[in-house]
């Protein structure tokens, strides 16, 4: 297309140049300027049905260039769909549905549906009974009995998490969250030593100000 243009351009100008050069030289003689407008008009005629007929040829390769490319995509898209289908196996197709349990708990839990999330997560605990993720689950579990208000089954999942994942990357997250279960069950007293293990053992942690705040008002 910029060639197209750029050969258009150079030819008008060109015209234009010739024109000029025409008046100059014969002193604006009307005969011989209506003759080279005839001319000029002739010439860019024809420049412009051969630039037409430029441009239909570029769309023609340009749609079926997009089509080829489609096709392409179609093709990749059923490729990796049968590859997929014959690399899974029997196990794998059987495991998908636990882990979407898991994924769905969490979503159902952001989006402030906390009883459904319950119900995923459960049904997770009882499709994976080995599964590395339980714990996970156990600290999630207990994030959402604790929204629903749940405060007996909010302590005893947090506590089971507390127990399997002391190691594990929200174990601090875990402490202040079961303070504020303890205290909605009027037990201020261990609400109180949580929070002052959190604050010792992980003083840096980002909940540690809220953490102090919670215990100087117990």
């Amino acid at each position: 297309m910029k060639k197209i243009l750029f050969r258009f351009c150079l030819f008008f100008n060109l015209l234009i140049l010739s024109c000029i050069s025409v008046f100059a030289s014969e002193g604006l003689n009307p005969i011989l300027v209506l003759n080279k407008l005839e001319y000029i008009e002739n010439k860019f005629e024809k420049e412009i049905h051969s630039l037409n007929d430029e441009i239909e040829i570029l769309r023609e390769n340009q749609r079926l260039n997009s089509e080829k490319i489609n096709e392409l995509l179609q093709m990749i898209e059923i490729n990796q769909s049968s590859n997929k289908k014959t690399v899974q196996s029997a196990s794998t197709t059987q495991n998908t549905e636990p882990v979407k349990f898991f994924g769905d708990g969490k979503n159902a839990f952001v989006l402030g549906d906390y009883e459904k999330s319950i119900e995923l997560f459960l049904a997770y605990l009882e499709t994976s009974p080995s599964s590395l993720r339980i714990t996970d689950t156990m600290l999630w579990l207990g994030r959402a009995y604790f929204y629903s208000e749940s405060f007996l089954d909010s302590k005893a999942s947090y506590l089971e998490y507390q127990a399997m994942g002391q190691d594990h990357p929200k174990f601090a997250d875990s402490l202040y969250e079961l303070s504020k279960v303890l205290i909605e069950l009027d037990e201020n007293v261990q609400a109180k030593l949580l929070l002052d293990k959190m604050l010792s053992e992980y003083p840096g942690h980002t909940l540690s100000s809220k953490a102090s705040a919670l215990l100087q008002n117990l």
